[in-house]
């Protein structure tokens, strides 16, 4: 509280100082500076009225946002579905391309998916399982069937059933051969027997066929015109055609009986009894001294690769299922769609084209007016954040439209080699009913109200006299007399100043003096 009292002691002392200084000032030293020895004070009435401390710019209508949109992948355009003018949303489809290669590699990535699904799972197909759900259990089932295996081999111990059974097998399998031995060697002297009467057949067939060709020998022809040797003649040539025709058919009876009994030894040889025998031995050295180590590091192999196959399943099915996922997004990006709602400003491809990647649809959102709005660097101080704006645009001179600042770069902008200001001022779309008729690129004026006040008290700006920056005095005319007053300044113009304090209406204050010579 003293300490209060003590400021404002100390501020009214301050003040009479610079009171009794300036007086001083005034009469001593400024007005006999003046080259008239009778100088005339000028003066103003103080007054109220309105101020207005602004900027202006010049600006020009922008979207709010603006999107330039093309495909991810070169291609054909088979349909563009909008143009110029047209109002969009989010998700409309904008234009499409060929898509005909696209889908032939997602159906060629849905069998190669079938494909791997199959390998892990073949009854896939018929269980309907779906493909995403196909596991690799079959691959798992092959895995744990190897794993077993080896497990068995590597815990084995000698099994008394499991060796009476292998000794029952090799006792029959040796008795089974020593029959089928028996059984070759009978077989053998029936054959011997066979062959003998084979060979006796053959030459009783050649005798036969040698009577039979001297019985008909054409050079004895010329007995048949002796009466008594013709009868003798035929007599032996029957004899010899009856005697030929019994040789052949023995001859046929004995190949027969031969073939029939090589064919029972064949059949009936040791040759499989004795792998039985072996097979029967092998099983008994096996019941007895359990796996070798050779059969082990084979099991061994086994579970290592039914391990690799559970794991080219798993990659094999994820690959495909990858390589499907990524032919469906290639698919996918054959159609562009509008990422935003807003309005077609540019289409610059027809259907039958050959695009790439550059864009050539635009859409704009438009729903906000905005404008872009350059000044000099200069009235900086003049420009804030939801300053008011006044707009009058060059097609419509007749009305004012309102806005507010919303943006003010942090850098100064080079407009034609001159440095501004770039701000972007957002208009009340209730201060007109047309925004439609406001496209973008139009053109406007803008003033941006830096103050405003209205029934304030005003004094010309030559009447201000600045003691320190920020802090004014003028000249009261009191009994025709300068009197310096400090006064608080509110907004200031080029031509008046804003009077918070200090002064009343009516008064009179010096704005310098005139030469009256």
């Amino acid at each position: 509280m003293f300490r209060k009292k003590g400021f404002w002691t100390i501020l009214i002392i301050f003040l009479l100082a610079i009171g009794g200084g300036s007086y001083y000032y005034y009469n001593n030293v400024y007005l006999p500076s003046q080259e008239t020895d009778e100088p005339t004070i000028q003066t103003a009435k103080v007054r109220t009225g309105d101020i207005v401390v602004s900027a202006s710019g010049a600006g020009v209508v922008v979207s709010a946002s603006e999107i330039d949109l093309g495909f991810r992948a070169a291609g054909t355009l088979a349909d563009v579905t909008v143009q110029i003018g047209d109002k969009v949303q989010a998700g409309d489809v904008l234009a499409v391309l060929d898509d005909t290669d696209a889908r032939k590699a997602v159906a060629l990535a849905e069998i190669q998916l079938a494909q791997a699904a199959l390998q892990v799972n073949p009854d896939a197909l018929t269980e309907n399982i779906s493909l995403s759900e196909i596991s690799i259990s079959q691959a798992e089932i092959n895995l744990a069937s190897a794993q077993a295996n080896l497990d068995e081999l590597l815990s084995w111990e000698p099994d008394g059933d499991a060796i009476a059974l292998a000794e029952a097998n090799l006792a029959a399998a040796q008795a089974g051969y020593d029959a089928a031995v028996n059984k070759d060697a009978v077989a053998g002297s029936s054959v011997t027997a066979a062959r003998v009467n084979l060979e006796q057949a053959q030459t009783a067939l050649v005798d036969a066929q040698a009577a039979y060709d001297v019985a008909f020998d054409p050079g004895r022809d010329w007995e048949l015109n002796d009466p008594r040797r013709a009868t003798a003649l035929e007599n032996e040539r029957d004899s010899a055609i009856r005697n030929l025709e019994k040789a052949q058919g023995a001859l046929e009876i004995a190949q027969a009986n031969y073939s029939l009994a090589v064919g029972n030894l064949n059949n009936d040889n040791a040759t499989g009894a004795e792998v039985s025998v072996i097979n029967a031995e092998q099983a008994l050295v096996k019941a007895q001294t359990g796996p070798t180590d050779a059969e082990i590091e084979a099991a061994q192999l086994q579970v290592q690769q039914a391990q690799i196959g559970v794991v080219q399943a798993e990659l094999s099915l994820e690959q495909a299922q990858i390589n499907l996922e990524a032919s469906q997004t290639a698919l996918g990006q054959t159609v562009l769609v509008s990422p935003i709602d807003g309005v077609v400003v540019a289409v610059n491809a027809q259907v039958g084209e050959s695009v790439g990647t550059t864009p050539f649809i635009t859409v704009a959102d438009l729903t906000q007016p905005l404008l872009e709005v350059y000044m000099d660097e200069t009235d900086l101080d003049k420009v804030g954040l939801d300053y008011e704006v006044e707009v009058v645009f060059d097609a419509l001179p007749d009305d004012i439209f309102v806005g507010r600042v919303v943006q003010i770069d942090p850098k100064l902008a080079i407009v034609d080699g001159v440095t501004a200001v770039r701000a972007l001022v957002l208009l009340d779309t209730e201060s007109f009913n047309k925004p439609q008729t406001l496209p973008v690129g139009m053109n406007a004026a803008v003033e941006i109200i830096g103050g405003r006040a209205e029934g304030a008290l005003l004094v010309p700006v030559e009447a201000l006299r600045e003691l320190a920056p920020g802090q004014y005095a003028v000249f009261v005319m009191e009994n025709d007399e300068p009197v310096l007053r400090v006064v608080e300044v509110g907004l200031m113009d080029f031509t008046s100043a804003e009077i918070i304090s200090g002064l009343t209406q009516g008064e009179i204050v010096s704005t310098g003096v005139v030469d009256t010579e």
